[in-house]
């Protein structure tokens, strides 16, 4: 096609914008460039597959370990409550019946389970209810008759399967009974149901299609949660899993799942104490939904791009025979455009870096809260004397580095002061678009950017994962965090760490009396007193519904922690005053020391746990350190 040479200035102007060899370039142009902006926006589309993997993974990973904890927590508990009822029928069976009715309502809010006694032949002795069906024969059953093969004193977990006594499905955990001479004289077992451990479901949100599994060694699934049902796959029998193939304490795999045919991240953490595992798993389309709102706005781009690149091309290659000059503008034209595009709403400046005077668009005045559109880049009342002076040598060395060319832009996030005297956190980008002969920058533009409110709610969700919202204390996160950093520290300096944990006796009744609103006023009130009695080193943390830990990063010998104990007891045994009120409650301590009694983080607590509930199963109101021996 040829110039046109009409004489309507439109077609002058934009004839030779159609011209066969323009429109030839343009295709080798954009074929070139749009195979490019494609090519990235696939690789970003990987990478957010990548993501979505990676942040999944961390997640079941996370929320495995945590289900692990809780699990063992609860069957240690109900263990615990075997030793001790065990005891109680050796030496008064008259008084049974009440021990296991006060275990039941001291645990009616932890544990719900059912107590049965057997004779040495597998009858039924007791139930510790006036109700009980006396000589049910259950010597038959796996969890009763495993005792008589075996001499030791150990637990054993039996089912799932339909109690006798209930008729309801049961997870059984039993202790042999043994006479003088360490004969099988009867078996004390616990009934929990399964679907108990899935409440942890209730807690997590992964997406619709999350599941959490208890699994025996032998792949029999004892209790199984997803949004469909509770515990619908109880009994059934995996094979191939990665947790069946290994002797590993932990892993993670990708797989279809063989209950319900989801594809899903797993992982899993063995309790082999239990010969029990548990699993957390993802689905990968739940983790990649995370990432869609991305996706679109990548495809969005992508398209935005192309078409931007299309008409940028078209006209670059359509003007290639105008003036230097005209090309020069057009570059500057273009970077201007570039990041107006990229930073939409954003306020834009232009700096004659020679003058240093920089010209400000009325967003950018706003962002600044600039009364002039016009400022000094430098000296008196420049914006070099609004910046923050912790940030001052920074954001100078980020700006050298660009005009000498060591980057190709200049990006920084600082923070700048307001008429007010308030602090702005903003983003500024820039650009030299202009240089001399000798290529000193002779101008720049860029923009500015509030990204104040992303900044706060950056900090709040930093907080958030590490205080607890109620009380400002650590939360459970940070203290495992600042635990492993204690005992690391011990590990070099060769001193012991001490954990103390307890809860508070009475605190339900003041719930039910007063509500709520007066229960969290004293979690608050109890928070601050018990931290006022701590050295500045210690660590307080909420960890539950009115349980707390303390960590004591340093302690010579067991009498320390101990004496703490009893130091945050005569503090909560003072009543405490709100408003007219006067609260009166009490607590149970249990403390444990590193090494003494866990060689981590994980065990520790654990011993502390128990040690805190052993001081519950003797009354409450006092201070225990009977689990000093070490818990695996």
């Amino acid at each position: 096609m040829p110039h046109s040479t009409s004489s309507n200035p439109i077609v002058a102007t934009f004839g030779s914008y159609f011209h066969g060899r323009v429109l030839r370039r343009l295709a080798v142009y954009l074929a070139l460039m749009l195979s490019v902006v494609w090519s990235l926006v696939a690789m970003e589309q990987a990478r957010f597959d990548q993501l979505a993997e990676i942040g999944s993974k961390n997640n079941v990973q996370n929320l495995s370990r945590a289900f692990a904890e809780e699990v063992r927590a609860t069957l240690a508990v109900v263990d615990l409550s075997l030793v001790q009822l065990r005891g109680t029928w050796q030496r008064d069976q008259a008084d049974f019946g009440k021990a296991v009715a006060d275990h039941a309502r001291y645990l009616r809010d932890r544990v719900p389970m059912r107590i049965a006694v057997t004779d040495g032949a597998g009858r039924l002795a007791s139930t510790g209810a006036a109700t009980a069906r006396a000589g049910l024969m259950l010597g038959d059953l796996p969890q009763f008759s495993i005792h008589r093969g075996r001499g030791d004193d150990l637990l054993a977990v039996g089912g799932p399967e339909h109690c006798r006594i209930t008729g309801r499905p049961a997870l059984q955990l039993t202790r042999p009974i043994r006479d003088g001479a360490g004969r099988l004289s009867g078996v004390i077992a616990a009934s929990v149901p399964p679907a108990y451990f899935l409440r942890f479901y209730d807690s997590i949100d992964l997406g619709p299609n999350t599941t959490v599994s208890l699994v025996r060694e032998d792949g029999t699934v004892v209790a199984r949660n997803t949004q469909g049902g509770r515990n619908l796959d109880m009994g059934r029998k995996l094979t191939g899993a990665p947790f069946l193939l290994t002797d590993a304490a932990s892993g993670a795999f990708r797989r279809a799942s063989q209950l319900d045919g989801i594809e899903r991240f797993y992982a899993w953490r063995r309790l082999p104490e239990y010969g029990l595992v548990v699993t957390v798993g993802q689905a990968v389309q739940d983790a990649r939904a995370r990432y869609a709102q991305q996706r679109a706005v990548m495809n969005s781009a992508g398209v935005t791009v192309s078409v931007v690149l299309a008409l940028l091309g078209w006209a670059a290659i359509g003007a290639a025979d105008r003036r230097r000059r005209a090309l020069k503008a057009l570059a500057a034209a273009e970077a201007r455009w570039k990041l107006a595009l990229n930073a939409a709403g954003d306020g834009v400046w232009d700096c004659d870096v020679t003058t240093g005077m920089a010209t400000l668009s009325p967003s950018a005045q706003r962002i600044l809260d600039s009364e002039h559109a016009e400022i000094s880049w430098f000296g008196n009342k420049g914006i070099a004397e609004l910046l923050h002076p912790d940030e001052i040598e920074a954001i100078r060395a980020a700006l050298g580095a660009h005009i000498s060319g060591a980057t190709p832009d200049y990006v920084y996030q600082h923070r700048i002061r307001l008429r007010n005297g308030e602090w702005r956190w903003m983003e500024a980008r820039g650009t030299v678009v202009e240089r001399g002969e000798r290529g000193e920058p002779l101008r720049m533009v860029g923009t500015f950017s509030d990204i104040d409110a992303r900044k706060q709610e950056e900090e709040r969700m930093r907080r958030m994962a590490h205080e607890d919202a109620l009380t400002g204390l650590p939360n459970r996160a940070l203290l495992e965090e600042r635990l492993r950093q204690a005992i690391l520290a011990a590990q070099r300096e060769g001193h012991k760490v001490g954990l103390i944990y307890f809860d508070l006796d009475k605190f339900k009744p003041v719930n039910d009396t007063h509500g709520h609103a007066v229960g969290d006023r004293l979690l608050r009130m109890v928070a601050a007193r018990v931290r006022g009695a701590l050295r500045a080193s210690d660590t307080l943390a909420r960890v539950g519904g009115d349980e707390f830990v303390v960590l004591l990063p340093r302690c010579a010998q067991a009498a320390d922690a101990e004496r703490v104990a009893v130091t945050i007891l005569a503090q909560l045994e003072q009543p405490f005053r709100d408003g007219d009120l006067a609260l009166h409650i009490s607590g149970s301590l249990g403390y444990a020391l590193y090494p003494d009694c866990g060689g981590d983080g994980e065990a520790l607590l654990r011993c502390a746990d128990l040690a805190m509930y052993d001081a519950k199963a003797h009354g409450r109101n006092r201070v225990s350190g009977s689990y000093r021996t070490t818990v695996a």
